[in-house]
Formats: structure tokens, C-alpha cells, sequence
């Protein structure tokens, strides 16, 4: 249901864990304070569906139990670490590339068809006095083109208000025509963690924020902000929906007034009292509007809890869910739960937070615990759990996950008996009583072939309708096509075994034909060498076909877009799909050491699949180079960010200081 916009609450806890309640009016007696808190643990992901909090305490005890737990010597278990598939029509211009349709993922450069905008660090000048070291300060520059001659023209530099301790990643809110009238700016603020104090005072001073900034970019030569919001937490994942922005935070209470580090009884105590008098306007996220006074953001009703936790258990983080409301710009709705994270995946209709559930037992197998929220304008309502046994894979972890026709297919790994990666794709639905219930799972008794050979890992996944395309590699590269057209009997429908492995795979067009892979050669030992593009022709699956591949450099090439899929551009008009990403090339001799390589240049490379014809083919246009090495002790500078468009004829972009812009077919290798 969505809500007006927030004010202010204060509840109070009248009850505590560890002692018999205390409180009341002056005349009664305090209760005992205790100060070990060695019976108190974290508790853990579990299976089953959670229940809304019908009664503050029944949130606020454990987030108690989550501060004493910070106040005792030992480490605090923190929340685990982290971030059909094709554009709505053909476009003139590229866009920023997304693993679902119609669902935005931040980046530091976005494109409007008429003017680039680009999100860059900016040196601090030594007289400028920054409280905490680490800060940035950050610049939005934007750029207009003109692919008719493939110019440009920088038509703003603004600093971004304030320092952020990351650079801040941005979305378009659009006009009807498709005009960035607005960008927004998502950063965070962790500066707490390095001030000169026991951990927990620090970020009492300084807590972990979430800082959103709305820039009014409708002149492109006179941006100004129009709006910030602060909110408590670390940004775990974020994307936009319409004009919608749903942020997904881990948040750990802050609570002031704590005598640090408490080397005596007395101390103890008095530490433990104010925890015990803690109340919810104390240790529940706020927020704050363009530097106003701070709202709640969450109520203890906003969360949803194990329906069997104990006493003596402990919440360190809370996993926040935040709609905001662009246009409008206000707080739409707010769901919390308090769970690991693995990974994030955002469809249109479902946000599901995966993380990883702890073993009951010393020879436990590890396992996946799935939350479901729904997502209807605006709103966000918790909607079902449940589990599958591995863990998901950490590098772009949404990729792992997928939803199609309201069910979740989701790959993990567990560690086997026999040593060697167990790898599924299970497939789960929602039920009335709000689980995600197993549908099918593979390998299984009816098609027991593995996903992979022993000693193999999980390098891409992609999902795409009703098929997935996983490719695992040791030294060479597996991909195994799956047909999930029966959502209750998955199979592998064919497989290709080649050189080297992928790390992002991409469907390239509506008739689920030709998949784009990006990876790395290797040698007979499994060693990544050069980089490597793959072309395959997947219309059958059962027969997938290597149409195409290019090979750049040796050993030590690189390129951003083996981990960032951002990195890489792709425009597809006419059948024919161009391709640019950014590769440092390593290619010239060692003087001295036989059989290595040094960097020879950096560049942006642009590829054509050109399928007007009956058997498509891949084809290298050519390089634009950036910068050169002069001498073999050279390494290529940090350039940051790396990021390309493609416009009709011409290609735009930016490479750290320097922008880009160059006709398509004027470029050669």
C-alpha cells in the first residue's frame, strides 16, 4: 500500500531480552543489568515464510540485541558482501546495457539521443578543508552530440553538492518524448568508518547514508539540484522502474549516547541501560530532505521477521527496501526484512533478495534463502520465501537469478562429497501461504547430466524466456543450452565446447537466434590469455554453433566489460547489431622475459554481427584508440570511467579526462 509522505514517530520499547522488564513509573525498582551478552547470537537466514511485525518489540528486541552484541570485544557478524533482455523496439542510440527490459540500472554515463551525461571524480583542491579523508567530490558533465558529424560539444561541468565516499551512479527521468529532463544521482556516505574511534562511536557520528540528488538538466547549460533525500544505510543495489526508484539498503543501528570503549562495570552498565531504554525512533532508519530534519523512514510494521525467533537472538542489519517517487519526489513505500545479501535481482513486477543460510550442523550444506516483495506502482509488499541448496555466484550475482511467468529460476554451487562444485537451476513459484515452492530442479532423475565437468565453475548465466544459457570452465569453456519451456521439466537441450571461458553472455535479438559472449582465451593449463568475443548461433537448441569469434591481445589484455556489463554498448538496427567496449591490449614482446607481454595500447573496440545474410557473421571495424604506450615499463593509466555510445553512423564516449567522438566507418584495425 503505498503511503502519504513520512513524519516523525516515536514508539517506545516497553520490554527488553535479557532481563524481566524493566521501565515503568519512578517508584519501581530497576531491573537487573546484564552486561554478558555471551548467550546472544546473530540470527541466521532460515527457510519458511516470514510473518508480518504485528508488535514493535518483536523487531526491536532483537535490533537490541544486535547494538550489545556491537559493544562486546569480539567481531560483529556483518551482512554479507555483494550488483527478455532486449530494448522496447529498435533505437537510433544505444542505452545502457540491462539484464531486464524496462527495468534501469544506474551507470556513470546515460544517454538521451541528444546530450550525454557523465558522472566523474574531480581532484579536492588542497585549500579546500574535507572533515574525512576518503571523500570525493564528484562532476556531472554534459556533453552534446551530433551524429550527423560526430561532434561534441561540453556544455556543463556542475559539482555535485557535498562528498560522497563513492562515485555517485545516475538514472534519466525522462519527458514523454524521451528527454532527460532530470538525473538522478544515487551515492553513499561510509566516511564513518574512517574517523579515529572504536568502530561503533564513529558511526554514531557518521552513520552509513544513502544520499539520492535530482538534477535539473532540462537547460543543459544551467543545471542546478532541485532535490536531495539521506537515507540511513548502505546501498546494497538500486534500480528504476518508470519514474520509480527502488533502492535496497543494509542498515545497522547507530545508537548515540554509548560510553566507548566501556573498559569498566560501571560503564557496561550504563551502556547496557541505554540500550534497554533504546525506543524506535532510536534504532529504526531515517531519512532526510534536502538537509531538513530527520523522519522516519520505517516503521516497525514496514518489516517482516521469522516466525520462530528466540530471545536470545540478535539482528546486526536490517535488508531496507525504499520506493522513491521521482516525479513527486517522495518516500512511496518501505518494506524491510532482516537477511544476508547475495545478490539482487529487480524484474518489473518483483524484487527477490537472495542470501546465504548458515548450516545447522558442523557438515551442513550450505544454502540460498530467497525473499520475494511484489512491486506495483510504487508499492512494496513482501510476498513469499524460500530456499535452494548452494550459494549464488558473486560475480554480477542478479544475472543468476530470473523471473518468467511469476516464477524465480535461480543457479547455485554447493561443495559435493566428491570435492568438486555441484552447479542447479531450480525454479521455484509463489504459493497462498507465502512461500516459493520447488517446481523442478536440474540435474535431476530424469536428466541427470551435470552442468559441468568436476573442478568447473560458474563463470555467465543468462536467462532468456523460456531458455538459459550457462557456461562453466576449467580450461575450456562449456555452454550448455537449457530449454525451460516446461517449467517442471528442465533440460539440457545441447551444449559447445570451446577454448578459453565467457563471464557475460547476451541475447541479441527477438528470435532468440544469435548470443553474444563475452570472455577470455586461455591456454592448455587454464590460463587466461588475450580477450575473447563469441558469436554463436543458438536457434536450435539443441545444435548451438560458434558463428564468429575475435581475439585481442595476450596475456594481461583486458577489458571492463568482462565484469561490468555497462562497460559494454550495443546498437541493433536492420539485423545487423554493432558492438563497442573498451580493451587495454597487451601485445608487444617483453624485452627481456620470454614468452610475456607488455601493454601496447588502450581503445575502444567496435564489432558488427551482421545476420541480413543466411549464415550471420562477426566482424572487427576497428579501434579508436585512447593512448599508446612509448616505452615497455608503461601500464595504461587509470582511466575512470570507460564508457562508450552508439549513435546511428557515429560513436561518443569517454575515457577518463578525454571524451570521444568518431564516424563508425571511419575507424579500421
Amino acid at each position: 500500500m503505498q503511503r502519504a509522505p513520512r513524519t516523525a514517530f516515536a514508539l517506545f520499547a516497553t520490554s527488553i531480552v535479557l532481563t524481566a522488564c524493566g521501565g515503568g513509573d519512578d517508584h519501581e525498582p530497576e531491573a537487573p543489568l546484564n552486561t554478558d551478552y555471551s548467550s546472544l547470537r546473530v540470527a541466521q537466514s532460515r527457510n519458511g515464510a516470514l510473518v508480518p511485525v504485528k508488535e514493535p518489540n518483536a523487531l526491536l528486541n532483537p535490533l537490541k540485541n544486535g547494538v550489545r552484541l556491537s559493544l562486546d570485544p569480539g567481531p560483529v557478524p556483518a551482512t554479507a558482501g555483494l550488483n527478455a533482455p532486449l530494448a522496447n523496439g529498435e533505437s537510433t542510440y544505444s542505452r545502457t546495457t540491462v539484464q531486464v527490459d524496462g527495468v534501469d540500472e544506474a551507470d556513470l554515463l546515460k544517454y538521451d539521443g541528444r546530450y550525454m551525461y557523465v558522472v566523474k571524480p574531480e581532484a579536492v583542491p588542497a585549500s579546500l578543508t574535507v572533515p574525512v579523508p576518503g571523500m570525493t567530490r564528484n562532476v556531472l558533465k554534459v556533453v552534446k552530440t551530433n551524429p550527423a558529424d560526430a561532434t561534441i560539444e561540453v556544455t556543463s561541468e556542475f559539482t555535485i553538492p557535498g562528498e560522497q565516499s563513492t562515485l555517485p551512479q545516475i538514472y534519466q527521468v525522462q519527458s514523454a518524448a524521451g528527454t532527460a529532463e532530470y538525473i538522478a544521482a544515487v551515492s553513499q556516505d561510509f566516511s564513518g568508518w574512517l574517523l579515529p574511534q572504536p568502530h561503533v562511536a564513529s558511526l554514531v557520528v557518521q552513520p552509513d547514508r544513502t544520499r539520492v540528488q535530482l538534477l535539473d538538466v532540462r537547460d543543459a547549460y544551467n543545471v542546478a539540484q532541485t532535490w536531495e533525500i539521506e537515507l540511513d544505510g548502505w546501498l546494497r543495489a538500486s534500480r528504476k522502474i518508470g519514474d520509480t526508484l527502488y533502492l535496497v539498503n543494509s542498515y545497522r543501528p547507530r545508537l548515540a549516547g554509548l560510553d566507548l570503549p566501556a573498559e569498566t562495570q560501571q560503564k557496561r552498565e550504563a551502556n547496557e541501560r541505554r540500550v534497554r531504554n533504546a525506543n524506535a525512533t532510536d534504532l529504526l532508519p531515517k531519512f532526510r530532505v534536502n538537509g531538513g530534519a530527520q523522519q522516519s523512514l520505517a516503521n516497525a510494521s514496514d518489516c517482516v521477521i521469522a516466525a520462530d525467533l528466540q530471545t536470545n537472538e540478535a539482528y546486526t542489519d536490517l535488508v531496507v527496501i525504499t520506493a522513491l517517487d521521482l516525479r513527486e519526489r517522495r518516500v512511496a513505500d518501505v518494506a524491510c526484512v532482516s537477511t544476508n545479501i547475495n545478490g539482487v535481482f529487480v524484474s518489473k513486477d518483483s524484487i527477490y533478495v537472495g542470501g546465504e543460510g548458515l548450516p545447522t550442523t558442523p557438515n551442513g550444506a550450505a544454502f540460498t534463502i530467497v525473499h520475494k516483495f511484489g512491486l506495483a506502482d510504487g508499492a512494496v509488499a513482501y510476498r513469499a520465501s524460500g530456499s535452494v541448496g548452494g550459494r549464488v555466484g558473486w560475480a554480477n550475482a542478479s544475472y543468476f537469478m530470473d523471473e518468467f511467468e511469476q516464477r524465480l529460476r535461480i543457479v547455485t554451487s554447493q561443495a559435493a562429497a566428491t570435492g568438486h562444485d555441484l552447479h542447479r537451476l531450480s525454479i521455484l513459484e509463489e504459493t497462498s501461504n507465502h512461500a516459493l515452492e520447488l517446481v523442478s530442479i536440474l540435474p535431476s532423475p530424469e536428466h541427470p547430466e551435470p552442468l559441468g565437468k568436476p573442478g568447473e565453475q560458474v563463470h555467465a548465466v543468462r536467462f532468456h524466456g523460456k531458455r538459459a544459457y550457462v557456461v562453466t570452465a576449467r580450461v575450456t569453456d562449456p555452454l550448455y543450452a537449457i530449454d525451460l519451456s516446461d517449467p517442471h521439466e528442465p533440460f539440457i537441450a545441447g551444449s559447445l565446447e570451446l577454448p578459453g571461458f565467457s563471464t557475460y553472455l547476451k541475447p541479441l535479438d527477438a528470435e532468440q537466434r544469435l548470443l553474444l559472449a563475452i570472455g577470455r582465451q586461455t591456454n592448455s593449463d587454464g590460463v587466461p590469455q588475450g580477450m575473447k568475443i563469441d558469436v554463436f548461433d543458438v536457434a536450435r537448441l539443441d545444435q548451438p554453433k560458434l558463428l564468429g569469434t575475435q581475439l585481442f591481445g595476450e596475456a594481461g589484455s583486458t577489458s571492463d566489460a568482462v565484469s561490468e556489463p555497462h562497460a559494454l554498448s550495443v546498437l541493433s538496427v536492420d539485423k545487423r547489431h554493432r558492438i563497442a567496449l573498451p580493451i587495454d591490449i597487451y601485445a608487444t614482446p617483453h624485452p627481456t622475459q620470454a614468452g610475456r607481454f607488455v601493454w601496447t595500447y588502450s581503445g575502444v573496440h567496435l564489432l558488427e554481427v551482421d545476420a541480413t545474410t543466411a549464415v550471420p557473421t562477426l566482424r572487427y571495424q576497428g579501434a579508436i584508440k585512447t593512448e599508446e604506450s612509448s616505452d615497455p615499463s608503461n601500464y595504461p593509466r587509470f582511466a575512470f570511467p570507460r564508457r562508450n555510445v552508439i549513435h546511428g553512423e557515429s560513436v561518443f564516449g569517454v575515457h577518463g579526462d578525454s571524451f570521444i567522438a568518431s564516424r563508425w566507418n571511419t575507424v579500421r584495425p
